[in-house]
């Protein structure tokens, strides 16, 4: 982990944003007196969470904000970010950089943030406590600080190791402890306070609960008397209750014969309702089943439509593809033509079913309405009657404006249809003339795929050709040349090349003989000494090329020749045994005359064994296997596995001679080839190319006509959608018509004489009825209707589909080929929907005739309902009159009734006790005759004369006793933390002392080594104030420079104490390592000799952490890696500048 970046807006000096990069190793800040450098050193403090003005040079904390100069105001806030370095995980957050944002406004407040989370202080504190980073921030050394360290009290320098050492957290804990301990001991005196308190109240609560006892005594008899003289009471109003009941059910008789028949009426019309329910449910059931059986009717239809055509698509296209296309171009217009009249079917089905829900509407209202007069008065059917006929005359004026307005729609959309139309025309015919050039560059197409197919097999033959031809060559000369180094050595070669070069020899015995490379063993062996002879055309030459070798001192090559030799019998003893004779298998260039001479005598066996017993038979008969093997009467040589003869040489060399050969012949035809197939590929992909140009513009061209005739269809259907409304606007306003003439006569009827009212209530019966019955009609129909609409919408989706997959087939007529499996299989489901249709076209007839007679029986349960509503009126009317005559006994049993709920009231509130508790209360043990009430008097005397009691002190005293108890349980419990408490604090000291004895040992082994680089020869020293308590004991810097009795540190000159300061900030530096450490002018009091000594030691943190140095040393410049320049001009801010020692300008802030 180290100092990335430091960005700085408005703090101390640095008024403009300005943003420093760090890097490991040693950072130097140079810069004049006044410049603002070591605000950079503050900078990192205040941002790392310093809350010490001294510490950031100033007064209080609003200082650190930019004040302004002469040429520049005063900023609102300052602001610092430090980034952090995180790839070594230090710090305890899962991120690779990590940046600590502090801000501090002019008004006191201030925000911090970690990686742009608001966080509190505490949670930057914490973090980088992890890192090695304190809250006093040991590892920034500031100006001054260094005589502050030295002249420092002892537990000051126990502060700074234990710091470093990361003891703070545990003296934290140990601090939570105490507190803890503290109020845990407060709790237990507040609580040992309570229960004295408590205790004082428990004796006088006792004296109360028995107190308490007496009055409850006294309440209990009082309770059990009114209770039974309750009761008493509540018998003698119930006799007189049941006497009056006997009188009312006396009266009720004279009722019976009505309520009887006003049942059985009442009966009957729940049945005559519920038969007319069934019969109306089950004719909309059957409606509803026979509209889906339609739907499913037409689709069945639209599948054997679609699987017929389909067939004889496909059958035609069978029969003849080439006239394939002009019948789906005329299928695909009749489509088109069928889709419109679809839309138009569509357009007037959907009007219809518009106008009977419409029409259905319309009767359901008037239905209610009539519901609604019938049962009113006079005068409120008089006021529905009129708010019906302003209803209507104002759905007439609505309708004749919407018929304007849809007139004047209708010239547009009849307009615009025919500028389609137009356009459809004119993309046919280019349609046309695409196809006949696709036609054409798809010809093209195929013929140059055929050839470029063609070339393409041939260039792969010749390919594979070349490729065995190479293998073999490469397997003939890594045989040569095996074979050449097996053989060397065997002649000498110069005078074989000599006996090669005489005219007399026609060659190497191998090539005269042709042998063939797998029978090279056989014949080697054969040859014996003779392998790799020379041949010589005659006897007389033989001799010459003898004597002329022998002349020049040459030998050791063997030669032959075909005259005078004379081995036979092979043949004989090989059609004997069934086998070959060795001169039989050789070459058809061989030399016969030759290779009889030498080899006439040998035959050529599969195996050692069957040639060992045929040389025993015939003894002047040699044998030879394929591997090399020779077999004589006398003896067997055997062939080494890897031998090599100079016979085996000369095969090799004349099969690598072929091998050359066949590949050069080869790799001609492979060129070859190999050209003719990229020009034949070239001329493939440029009628692909003109195909698709071809076939885009006929794609493009179909689709703008496929967009021309769906927005046609559209304004067609819309134009038949809206002469149906038109027309169903015109069928409504003249029913309408019709509807505000009966309204106007039923209310002139309504408005006459009580007689003509009479007429008018029969009137309105009647066309209640009627309109009940052209409302079940018009359900009925609007349920056809939409059955019809799903049906046209389903068939118009199949043309819609049946179009879709004409055009598919047109574009695809050339691609996919036509499969008789598909046509048989089209027919069968073609069969399956006709035979599915005749079953459901069954069905329908069976509902529509059962719909008939349930629309008859429907009728008649609905003309006995009302029959029955009308006597149901008249006996509710005669039973209300029975009823006012009873009103005058209902009243009498209600005041008995009242009577006997304020007795039961009373028991209620006086008691406590309901009836049935005072009904069954026992008589109180008194003797007979005795004044109860008189009893009762005395008793209400005597509590009221017991005065007010806690009727709460018993349940007070048995809650305080629990509290008690609790409390006490409580104590104990604090007694028990107090003991855990003073444990975890023992075991937090041990933890502290052990921490800070290893660090305090550690650091003093470094100050005394640092101490002796720094001062040499001399012997500095770190020892405890108070060994024996190592919790406690401060920690005394000793230092005692070469040749110096010093005393006190006080004594030292000024850059012998830095020296001594620096000793001592270096061993804890080393002992308990940090990331970075920032100095700010340490060593402005050293010498040349005493800096270098410093630098000496910087030099050795180099590596192991990052250091940032303000200085004005120039040895301390030359060290660094990287040289920060801060200068400020004359009424401006800090400024810095970069500068790597390499030379090169890093940056220039702001």
């Amino acid at each position: 982990m180290y100092l990335k970046s430091l960005k700085i807006t408005g703090f101390k000096s640095f008024a403009d944003r300005t943003r420093i990069e760090f890097e490991p190793g040693v950072t130097v800040i140079v810069g004049p007196n006044g410049s603002g450098k070591s605000n950079v050193v503050d900078a990192v403090a205040w941002v790392m969470g310093t809350q010490s003005t001294k510490n950031l040079r100033t007064e209080k904390m609003e200082d650190v904000i930019f004040a302004g100069t002469a040429m520049r105001p005063s900023l609102g806030r300052a602001e610092v970010s430090l980034t952090f370095d995180n790839g070594s995980g230090l710090l305890p957050l899962d991120l690779d950089e990590v940046t600590v944002t502090r801000r501090l406004y002019r008004d006191g407040s201030s925000d911090y943030e970690i990686n742009g989370v608001s966080c509190r202080l505490l949670d930057v504190q914490e973090m980088l406590a992890d890192s090695g980073v304190g809250r006093h921030q040991h590892v920034i050394v500031g100006q001054g600080q260094l005589d502050a360290v030295l002249n420092a009290k002892g537990d000051e320098h126990r502060a700074i190791i234990e710091e470093a050492a990361g003891i703070l957290k545990h003296r934290q804990r140990k601090d939570r402890s105490i507190r803890r301990l503290e109020r845990t001991d407060a709790d237990v005196v507040r609580l040992t306070d309570i229960l004295k308190e408590l205790k004082r109240q428990i004796r006088p609560l006792k004296r109360q609960a028995e107190d308490a006892d007496r009055y409850e005594d006294v309440r209990s008899e009082i309770h059990g008397l009114r209770l039974y003289l309750g009761g008493e009471e509540l018998r003698r109003i119930s006799d007189r209750l049941t006497n009056a009941g006997a009188e009312e059910s006396r009266l009720v008789e004279s009722l019976a014969l009505t309520v009887r028949e006003f049942d059985q009426i009442e009966g009957s019309l729940q049945k005559l309702a519920d038969l007319a329910g069934v019969a109306g449910q089950t004719l909309d059931r059957d409606t509803a089943a026979a509209a889906r059986l339609e739907t499913t009717a037409e689709r069945l239809r639209s599948i054997s439509t679609v699987a017929a055509e389909r067939s004889r698509s496909l059958t035609a296209r069978l029969e003849g593809a080439g006239e394939r296309r002009g019948d789906l171009l005329a299928e695909a217009e009749e489509l088109r033509i069928n889709l419109a009249l679809s839309i138009e079917d569509q357009s007037a089905a959907a009007d219809s079913a518009e106008r009977t829900a419409r029409v259905l509407a319309t009767l359901e209202d008037e239905e209610r309405s009539l519901a609604e007069q019938e049962a009113m008065p006079a005068e409120g059917a008089i006021a529905i009657v009129r708010g019906d006929l302003r209803s209507n005359q104002a759905a007439n004026d609505r309708d004749r404006r919407e018929r304007d307005q849809i007139t004047k729609r209708l010239d547009a959309l009849v307009a615009q249809v025919e500028r389609e139309t137009s356009e459809i025309e004119r993309a046919n015919a280019d349609i046309l003339n695409l196809d006949v050039e696709q036609g054409t560059a798809q010809t093209a197409h195929i013929v140059a795929s055929q050839a470029a197919s063609a070339e393409q097999n041939r260039y792969e033959e010749a390919e594979a050709a070349h490729k065995t031809s190479e293998l073999a060559l490469a397997s003939s000369t890594a045989r040569v040349e095996a074979l050449e180094g097996a053989v060397a050595g065997l002649a000498d070669p110069a005078a074989r090349h000599r006996a090669e070069a005489a005219n007399q020899v026609t060659g190497p015995i191998a090539a005269a003989l042709d042998i063939p490379v797998d029978m090279a063993a056989a014949v080697d062996a054969a040859l014996g000494p003779w392998a790799d002879a020379l041949a010589v055309a005659s006897v007389a030459d033989l001799g010459t090329v003898v004597g002329d070798l022998k002349s020049e001192g040459l030998g050791g090559v063997p030669m032959v020749t075909s005259v005078g030799a004379d081995a036979s019998g092979a043949a004989e003893v090989a059609a004997a045994w069934g086998l070959q004779a060795l001169v039989d298998i050789l070459g058809p260039n061989a030399d016969l005359v030759l290779a009889k001479a030498l080899l006439g005598d040998v035959v050529l066996a599969e195996g050692w064994s069957s040639g060992w017993e045929i040389v025993q038979r015939h003894r002047g008969i040699r044998v030879v296997t394929p591997e090399g093997d020779l077999l004589t009467p006398f003896g067997i040589r055997i062939a080494h596995p890897d031998g090599a003869t100079p016979a085996m040489l000369e095969v090799a060399l004349i099969d690598l001679e072929r091998a050359e050969q066949e590949a050069a012949r080869t790799r001609s035809r492979y060129l070859t080839a190999k050209r003719e197939s990229e020009q034949a590929k070239t001329a493939e992909q440029r009628a692909r190319v003109t195909l698709e140009q071809v076939e885009a513009k006929l794609a493009g061209t179909t689709e703008a006509l496929g967009r021309l005739t769906r927005s046609r269809d559209g304004l067609v259907e819309e134009i038949a959608r809206l002469e149906g409304r038109r027309t169903a606007l015109a069928e409504s306003a003249s029913e309408r018509e019709e509807q505000i003439a009966r309204l106007e006569q039923r209310l002139a009827a309504l408005e006459g004489e009580e007689a003509e009212r009479q007429m008018a209530w029969q009137a309105l019966a009647e066309r209640r009825t009627e309109v009940a019955n052209r409302r079940d009609e018009a359900k009925l129909a609007a349920q056809e209707s939409a059955a019809t609409l799903g049906a046209i919408v389903e068939r118009r989706a199949m043309l819609q589909r049946r179009l879709t997959e004409v055009s598919t087939e047109s574009t695809e007529l050339d691609t996919n080929p036509v499969d008789p499996a598909e046509i048989a299989h089209l027919q069968q489901v073609d069969a399956q929907a006709r035979q599915a249709l005749d079953i459901v076209r069954d069905h329908i007839r069976t509902l529509r005739e059962r719909q008939l007679k349930l629309r008859e029986e429907a009728g008649e349960a609905g003309r006995k309902l009302r029959d029955a509503r009308t006597r149901r009126d008249e006996l509710q009317r005669t039973v209300a009159g029975n009823k006012d005559r009873l009103a005058a006994l209902r009243i009498e049993l209600a005041e008995l009734r009242v009577r006997l709920e304020a007795t039961a009231e009373g028991l209620r509130r006086d008691a406590d006790a309901s009836e049935e508790q005072a009904l069954a209360a026992p008589r109180p043990d008194m003797p007979d005759g005795a004044d109860l009430r008189g009893r009762l008097n005395t008793l209400d005397s005597e509590l009221r004369r017991m005065g007010p009691i806690n009727p709460l002190a018993a349940a007070e005293y048995r809650e305080l006793n629990e509290r008690h108890d609790f409390m006490q349980a409580q104590l104990d419990d604090l007694d028990q933390a107090r003991n855990e408490l003073r444990s975890v604090i023992k075991a937090v000291d041990e933890q502290i002392v052990e921490l800070f004895m290893e660090a305090f040992g550690q650091v003093a082994t470094f100050y005394e080594e640092h101490f002796g680089i720094l001062f040499p020869g001399g012997r500095g020293e770190l020892v405890l104030t108070d060994p024996d308590n190592p919790l406690a004991t401060g920690v005394d810097i000793k230092a005692q420079p070469l040749g110096k009795k010093v005393s006190r540190l006080q004594l030292l000159s000024g850059g012998e104490r830095s020296l001594a300061a620096l000793a001592f900030l270096f061993a804890v530096f080393r002992a308990r390592p940090s990331p970075f450490y920032i100095m700010d002018e340490v060593e402005a009091a050293l010498d040349d000799a005493n800096l270098h000594r410093f630098l000496d030691l910087v030099e050795n943190f180099r590596d192991s952490a990052q250091l940032m140095i303000v200085t004005h040393q120039q040895q301390t410049m030359e060290c660094a890696d990287i040289l920060y320049g801060v200068t400020m001009e004359p009424g401006g801010s800090s400024k810095v500048i970069a500068k790597k020692m390499s030379g090169q300008l890093a940056f220039e802030s702001p």
